[in-house]
């Protein structure tokens, strides 16, 4: 039986004209035309990109987001008029903080009562309208907006994909009204072969400068959140700190910013090196410090780097900067590298500072291994411990993703393994889906999925691991259930120390009470299902869960975790 070409098909074969090579599907009544073009499309065999049914919108782009830290190609996802856009905006916020690119398109409820093939046909329709359906996401889309009649789809898909990718990247909004969708193929098509766009390289005047400050200064410092997502920019950094002896600080991280056995690596901890450094470099850190907790010296020199430095898509932000560098980070770290080395150094302050350095990163290695071998009979078990079993049993090029799960301190990273971390929009129940599509990028590598019980139950785990098991991506996910909010009870006992809540031991709106059985809902879905309370018997449960993958079932290990170990 043949069909008619419509926009609807003119639509999916610019996806994938335009690198589009996997889309994320949870479709409605609006995508009728749609689901009519890829059934004619697959009759015929023709190309198109993959399309995957995933049962949550949230989970749909996170499982995007997944897909585009570990491959470096964005991922569209389709969903349902307002309602699905509805669905998607926590991790559309985390995807916007976190410069991740996503084509999200939704349906657009049809717009004429009869008279058109794709007039509304349900009361829905009605109820489902919308005065103004892209203002629900318009603060955190880099660009939005709605397909109309005549214009060239193709052109349309490729500007999206194109600010998409510019940066700072980040997630891209279309709507698609039904009835357009259903008419016939439009005449305008677009001649234009796909374009990307270069990124803008920082001042080399600026740069230059850099290097002279970062060259005479006595305790410079370098301070990233967001750098390593891209891993050649991390390439540059370790160089740039290498050479000149810097230690980097990650504040919140979201990635690997430094390999964990880089000697300039202080993790999150270099808050007293900070107080006392003249220089300080700031690199893809929208917070570099919080200013209750920490300052720098009031003579330091601060520097920040970005492709907008000025972070002029967050409301208030107050940071010092005597120089503001835009551009992209990893071309401005590459030149700067070039201008070190091409600098006469103060070769013994160089290596002074080399040695502080490496005595302050043997007082941390000490302080972690302290605490591990503590938490080792430790019950319940200590978050630390549960980071140090997944060091044990993970590969080197093992993806994990970290959401309130375990202390990014406690992991080891090395170059080939990918990190994600949380965000600093703090849209809790992105890590499921996140691990789901880091694991469909590159099936070879071994994935684990640290979440905390509350990010557990906001990542919609029952369509995370139906997806798990119909899309084939065995992942293992480790639930440390503490029964409570944390965060919360850490928030208020910060601002009231002192207060009624931090006295009571058990302070309102922070307990769940009760938890459900974790481990048999994963075993209802389809994968293995444990619960951990021992700390001796973690690592065999990790190596059993590993297993389990390997034989390609999901895995999932409830972990009976203290409160407050993060």
């Amino acid at each position: 039986m043949t069909s008619r070409r419509t926009v609807a098909r003119t639509f999916i074969e610019a996806l994938g004209r335009r690198g589009i090579d996997v889309v994320f599907a949870n479709a409605g009544t609006d995508h009728a035309p749609i689901v009519e073009a890829l059934a004619a499309m697959r009759g015929e065999g023709a190309p198109m990109p993959d399309f995957h049914v995933v049962p949550h919108e949230n989970t749909a782009m996170a499982m995007a987001q997944g897909y585009y830290l570990v491959s470096g190609k964005p991922a569209a996802v389709l969903v349902h008029v307002t309602v699905g856009t509805a669905n998607t905006l926590c991790s559309l916020m985390n995807a916007r903080r976190s410069n991740v690119p996503v084509l999200l398109f939704a349906g657009r409820n049809p717009l004429s009562q009869e008279g058109h093939a794709g007039s509304r046909s349900v009361p829905i329709h009605w109820g489902q309208d919308a005065f103004d359906q892209n203002a629900m996401l318009r603060e955190y889309a880099k660009f939005e907006h709605e397909l109309r009649a005549y214009q060239d789809v193709d052109a349309i898909v490729g500007r999206a994909l194109q600010i998409a990718m510019s940066e700072p990247r980040g997630p891209v909004y279309l709507t698609l009204p039904r009835e357009l969708l259903a008419d016939p193929e439009s005449a305008v098509a677009s001649a234009a072969a796909p374009a990307t766009v270069t990124p803008a390289a920082p001042d080399e005047r600026a740069i230059a400068e850099l290097a002279g400050l970062l060259a005479g200064a006595e305790a410079p410092a370098i301070v990233t959140s967001t750098l390593g997502a891209d891993p050649a920019a991390r390439t540059e950094l370790e160089t740039v700190a290498d050479r000149l002896a810097i230690p980097v600080v990650q504040s919140w991280p979201f990635a690997i910013n430094v390999r964990s056995d880089h000697p300039m690596n202080l993790r999150t901890s270099g808050t007293d090196w900070l107080g006392k450094a003249d220089v300080i470099v700031v690199v893809d850190a929208a917070v570099p410090w919080v200013p209750r907790r920490f300052r720098p010296r009031t003579d330091a020199t601060v520097v920040q780097m970005a492709a907008d430095p000025s972070y002029s898509m967050y409301p208030y932000r107050d940071f010092p900067g005597q120089r503001l560098i835009a551009g992209s980070t990893r071309a401005g770290l590459a030149m700067l590298a070039r201008h070190v080395a091409d600098l006469d150094l103060h070769e013994a302050r160089v290596e002074a500072r080399r040695a502080e350095v490496a005595r302050l990163v043997e007082q941390e290695d000490r302080r972690r291994r302290a605490r591990i071998e503590k938490a080792r009979t430790a019950v319940p078990i200590d978050a630390a411990w549960t980071a140090h079993c997944v060091n044990a049993v993970k590969s080197e090029r093992a993806v994990v993703v970290n959401e309130l799960g375990v202390p990014f301190d406690y992991l080891d990273l090395p170059d080939a393994s990918v990190y994600v971390g949380e965000t600093t929009a703090g849209g809790l129940g992105t890590g499921l889906g996140q691990a789901l599509g880091a694991k469909l990028a590159d099936p070879g590598r071994d994935v684990y999925c640290c979440v905390g019980d509350g990010s557990f139950m906001f990542g919609n785990p029952t369509p995370a691991l139906l997806a798990a098991r119909t899309l084939k991506l065995p992942i293992t996910i480790i639930v440390a259930n503490n029964g409570m909010w944390y965060a919360v009870e850490q928030s208020t006992a910060d601002i009231f120390p002192d207060g009624a809540a931090a006295a009571a031991g058990d302070m309102p709106l922070t307990r769940f009470g009760e938890s459900p059985d974790y481990a048999a809902i994963a075993r209802a879905c389809g994968a293995h299902g444990e619960r951990v309370e021992d700390p001796a018997g973690l690592e065999e449960a990790l190596r059993r869960a590993r297993e389990r993958n390997g034989a390609g079932q999901a895995a999932l290990l409830e972990v009976l975790t203290a409160p407050g170990t993060r």
